[in-house]
C-alpha cells in the first residue's frame, strides 16, 4: 500500500519496488530460522548522569538612586561585589528600550534586598519615590528587605517635607499650565501622562516615605563613615 501510494505520487520506481521486496522477504526469511529463545540485544540509551544539586545562589541586591548620585551608587556596587553580593544597578542592567516602570517592579521582585541611596536627589525623584513606595509595601507582605543607606541627612530636618512639597508643586504647576495649553489645543497628553502621576504620588506618599525612613536603622555612609558603614551592610545583607 506504502509503494502504491508513492507509484501514484511519483516519488517510487519498479526498482525500488523490487529492491524492497527482496530486502523484506530476506529478512523474514533470517527470523523464521531463529531458534525461539533467541534474544536480541538491542543498544541501551546512554547514561545520562544526575543533575549536580543546585547551589542556593548568595543574595541579590537592587541598588535604587538617583542619577546625580551616580558617583556615590558605583563606589557603593563596587564594594558590595568586593563581598561577592550581586547587584542590579540601572545602568548595566536595564535594556535598550525596556520600559522603566517595569523594570524597577521586576528588579523588586527578583531581588532580596533594595539598597536606597537616601539623599535630597533621591527624595525628590518621582522614580526613587516610587521605588520606596513599592518596597516598603513589598516588606509587610514578603521576605523581601529594604536598606535605607544615607549620603545626606537633609529629611531629618523638620523643614525637609515642606520644602519638597514646594518643589513638587513646582512640577505639578508647569504639568497642569501644559496640560491646559494642550487641551485648548486638541493635543494629546500621552507623554506627560506618566510624569503627572509620579509627581502626584510622591507628593501624597513624601510623608509616609519620610515617616518610614525616621523610624528605622538608617545606614550612614557619608564621608568619612563610608567604610565602617558599608561593612554594617554588607554583614545585614548575608545574615
Amino acid at each position: 500500500n506504502s509503494l502504491m501510494k508513492k507509484f501514484t505520487q511519483n516519488l517510487a520506481d519498479k526498482d525500488d519496488a523490487i529492491t524492497r521486496n527482496r530486502i523484506l522477504h530476506n529478512l523474514l526469511e533470517i527470523a523464521g530460522a531463529l531458534p525461539d529463545a533467541t534474544v536480541v540485544d538491542l543498544p541501551l540509551p546512554p547514561k545520562t548522569e544526575p543533575a549536580p544539586p543546585k547551589v542556593k545562589s548568595g543574595p541579590v541586591v537592587f541598588l535604587s538612586y538617583n542619577h546625580k548620585d551616580k558617583e556615590v551608587a558605583t563606589k557603593v556596587k563596587n564594594h558590595l561585589e568586593g563581598q561577592k553580593i550581586k547587584v542590579t544597578i540601572d545602568s548595566e542592567a536595564m535594556r535598550s528600550g525596556e520600559d522603566i516602570a517595569e523594570f524597577i517592579n521586576k528588579c523588586i521582585r527578583e531581588s532580596d534586598v533594595t539598597l536606597s541611596l537616601v539623599s535630597t536627589n533621591s527624595l525628590l525623584s518621582a522614580w526613587v519615590g516610587m521605588e520606596s513606595i513599592n518596597t516598603i509595601v513589598g516588606e509587610k507582605i514578603t521576605d523581601k528587605k529594604f536598606i535605607a543607606v544615607v549620603i545626606d541627612n537633609s529629611f531629618y530636618q523638620m523643614s525637609f517635607v515642606r520644602d519638597s512639597i514646594k518643589v513638587i508643586d513646582g512640577r505639578l504647576k508647569e504639568l497642569d499650565e501644559e496640560i491646559e495649553f494642550r487641551r485648548k489645543e486638541r493635543i494629546g497628553l500621552e507623554d506627560i501622562q506618566g510624569d503627572l502621576t509620579r509627581n502626584m504620588d510622591l507628593r501624597q506618599g513624601l510623608t509616609k516615605i519620610v515617616a518610614n525612613l525616621k523610624n528605622r536603622l538608617n545606614i550612614d555612609i557619608s564621608g568619612d563613615n563610608f567604610e565602617t558603614g558599608m561593612s554594617k551592610i554588607a554583614k545585614d545583607i548575608l545574615a
